[in-house]
């Protein structure tokens, strides 16, 4: 692998809050790293973006080769602006809704009863707190921040609902709504789905290049050092980019 003197190239990562593995990301995308770097003949340097909005600047002004990012409303808008292409998404996460909790004795019994209510959701520049704002805008609720109480982490918004800070709240998480309803909760509502954690290249990138790294990623867990890639960064795997749901889903969230 020759990689001497060519170009370091950068792979900008978010993964979301929720679903942060913990260790260090230079240590857990090692793996990955070793094997795009022997793919594409350049030296890779991984560098995590915690802050959303730094995240939509730096794709903004094309500062990131590669990007593989959960929020999906900043991956579509770079991918809709021309200037990065869409290559894989998570295997686990194309089915990604958010649903809307109440109390067993909430009067609550669709989202529409939900107007002039106040409901908990996670940071405004959640994915999940932007699905939500788009279907309370498609069924005519008018300034639907106005309603929010933000929290950081979903698997704290049941807490303001059964303490009374909100009348519902609104959480993207299988195993929050599972434990809600095993202890007496109700879901009154959930939003279409999305595909998150998107893997994207910029434009930067020859054809080749980009078709070399779409078809690692999706092959990754057909071998052994793919597998142990993925481990590394908690993904199972990988499918192609469906330029027909990203479309719809763009359009869906008011991008």
């Amino acid at each position: 692998m020759q990689l001497a003197g060519a170009q370091e190239l950068i792979l900008a990562v978010n993964e979301g809050v929720t679903y942060q593995d913990g260790g260090p990301i230079s240590e857990r995308y090692k793996p990955l790293i070793e094997l795009l770097e022997k793919e594409l003949k350049h030296p890779i340097k991984v560098q995590a973006v915690d802050h959303y909005s730094d995240f939509e600047a730096g794709l903004d002004a094309e500062k990131y080769d590669l990007a593989f990012i959960h929020p999906a409303q900043i991956g579509l808008r770079a991918v809709k602006s021309g200037k990065y292409f869409g290559l894989a998404t998570a295997k686990d996460f194309t089915d990604y809704h958010a649903r809307v909790m109440v109390k067993k004795d909430s009067p609550a019994k669709t989202i529409n009863d939900l107007r002039g209510k106040k409901i908990g959701v996670p940071a405004l520049e959640s994915i999940t707190t932007v699905m939500i704002t788009a279907n309370l805008i498609e069924l005519g609720f008018q300034n639907p921040a106005s309603y929010y109480t933000a929290t950081r982490y979903q698997d704290a918004v049941p807490f303001m609902v059964e303490n009374g800070f909100v009348e519902a709240g609104v959480t993207a998480s299988g195993a929050v709504v599972k434990d809600w309803i095993a202890k007496g909760g109700r879901v009154i509502g959930e939003t279409k789905p999305i595909p998150i954690k998107q893997f994207l290249a910029s434009r930067k990138l020859s054809v080749e290049q980009r078709e070399k790294v779409q078809e690692l990623m999706l092959k990754l867990s057909d071998s052994d050092a793919g597998k142990t890639a993925l481990k590394g960064i908690n993904m199972k795997g990988f499918v192609p980019w469906n330029d027909v749901v990203m479309a719809d889903a763009t359009k869906r969230l008011g991008l």
